[in-house]
């Protein structure tokens, strides 16, 4: 007869959280991100956490296992070059699908990267914005400056930045279609 140990039963009953995170992450991707990948990565975390865990530390397992699980998806994406930690943040680029048939929205595309000029492409894309605007972009995506760093540079929080930043890639995305878009980035 065959013992389940205390990490073996976390894990089973904590897969519906590894899923749950996987797809909540799954959401901010491209299409072409795949969840399966997401989801194996946040089993891997899952039997981390599970594996580390001890009672001792008197907190529940899930608020343990959290942020082990949402860590091993990130560090995943790092792996794929989509994370956030030393690694190019090109995400005014766009990646145009190999295939015509593959869709891509334009929240996608403006996420993506690819071989690209960006200090260009930024400043083809941000000529409405404000200087502001435009220097915030630049710093956080052209010159890869922290969040928090840009903020010191306008002396506000982190979290305004991060803020600033999505509204910005609003506008840029309102006043961009899809085409135009691809048009630029092939020019």
């Amino acid at each position: 007869m065959i013992t389940m140990t205390t990490s073996q039963q976390l894990v089973e009953q904590y897969i519906p959280l590894a899923n749950k995170l996987a797809y909540q992450k799954k959401r901010t991707l491209p299409n072409f991100i795949d969840i399966e990948e997401l989801k194996s990565a946040a089993y891997m975390g899952l039997c981390e956490a599970a594996s580390r865990f001890d009672t001792d530390y008197e907190v529940a397992f899930s608020t343990f296992a959290y942020p082990r699980i949402f860590g091993a998806i990130h560090d995943y994406l790092r792996e794929r070059g989509w994370g956030k930690k030393s690694q190019p943040r090109n995400a005014l680029s766009l990646d145009v699908p190999s295939t015509e048939d593959e869709e891509c929205s334009l929240k996608d595309m403006l996420e993506a990267k690819v071989e690209r000029n960006d200090e260009e492409f930024l400043e083809v894309v941000s000529l409405t914005l404000d200087k502001q605007a435009k220097d915030v972009l630049r710093y956080y995506f052209i010159d890869e400056y922290s969040m928090r760093e840009v903020g010191e540079k306008f002396g506000v929080s982190e979290s305004r930045i991060s803020q600033l930043i999505k509204r910005y890639k609003g506008q840029i995305a309102s006043e961009w279609s899809e085409t135009d878009l691809r048009v630029e980035l092939a020019a």
